[in-house]
């Protein structure tokens, strides 16, 4: 047991090393990006075509190759970018490494379950807190993203009848918009600004916010820019449908409101019931976790948690 501390240890501090390193050269990176587009913003289109041929053919040679073994840190950093929080990846591991490390001591000193297991359940349930949290807050921002839809759609679908032009709707709409429409459709607004092409920034805007509205959006605004057609129109009938299905998956989750509530109280009730356990009786849980028919019960328990919920989860999940 002794022995699995400095590991631990040792782990931590290499994992923070390669999170520093890896952190400060993305940091690079972006600045150099950011110079590069400001650069080819103020020049010719001649020079603009060469530019990117030659970024291009660097890109394909050395950085693609070496970016795929932190693929994460990208991942990463789209989810906190939709989870809406100031903070970055960075920031985020060092504090799931340091939580890890608590999980793991908190772990070690209740030790229930075999020599060593328990302090890496601690340490798992730790580093995952964090993670969690921005998971929980990611879905938040995008539901409240998608409930601002509509009536923006609305906005540029006005602003388009009364002689504005699409860029200068998403302009007024990004200065106007509450979080977290606004600064979506002002990252839109600043790519078409920068000469990006309607469907790059659009298509940015898509897996910013991987919704299926956002994708009906995205796909409506490039085949009438394709094909014409009224604009306004084709945006003012998908704010009604966007509508429309939420008032219908308001239905399903009043309808589904039971089945939820229960799910939650079967899915937490074990957990409060052996924390409550582990601060009143922890010797209970000791003697249980050192008989073998014991652990059995344990192992079974933890597999019948997991497995209720997913199939809970399953249950309850209507889609609308």
């Amino acid at each position: 047991m002794a022995i699995l501390i400095p590991i631990f240890l040792a782990a931590f501090a290499s994992i923070l090393a390669v999170v520093g390193i890896s952190t400060s050269y993305f940091k690079s990176k972006q600045r150099n990006q950011i110079r590069s587009m400001l650069r080819n913003a103020e020049a010719s289109p001649a020079e603009q075509r060469s530019g990117s041929l030659l970024r291009e053919s660097k890109e394909e040679n050395g950085i693609s190759d070496f970016l795929k073994h932190f693929s994460f840190i990208e991942r990463l950093d789209l989810m906190i970018e939709q989870s809406g929080q100031k903070t970055s990846s960075s920031k985020l591991l060092v504090l799931s490494l340091f939580l890890m490390l608590g999980g793991f001591l908190l772990g070690s000193h209740f030790a229930f379950l075999p020599t060593g297991l328990t302090g890496l359940v601690g340490a798992l349930l730790g580093g995952s807190l964090p993670l969690l949290n921005l998971l929980r807050q990611r879905t938040k921002n995008l539901e409240e993203f998608e409930k601002q839809l509509p009536e923006a759609l609305d906005f540029l679908s006005r602003s388009m009848r009364a002689g504005h032009g699409f860029s200068i709707a998403m302009e007024l709409l990004a200065s106007d918009s509450p979080d977290p429409l606004g600064p979506a459709f002002r990252r839109v607004s600043n790519d078409m600004q920068l000469g990006s092409a309607l469907d790059v920034a659009l298509g940015k805007l898509s897996a910013l916010v991987p919704s299926l509205d956002v994708r009906f959006f995205v796909s409506s605004v490039l085949l009438q820019q394709e094909t014409g057609g009224n604009l306004s129109e084709v945006l003012a009938k998908l704010a009604l449908i966007i509508r429309e299905r939420f008032r219908l998956k308001g239905q399903v989750k009043a309808v589904s409101a039971h089945g939820r509530i229960t799910g939650l109280v079967l899915v937490l009730m074990p957990v409060v019931v052996a924390i409550i356990m582990m601060i009143t009786s922890p010797q209970y849980l000791v003697d249980l976790a050192a008989d073998k028919v014991g652990r059995m019960m344990i192992y079974g328990a933890l597999f019948g948690q997991v497995l209720g919920y997913f199939v809970i989860r399953k249950i309850i999940n209507i889609k609308v």
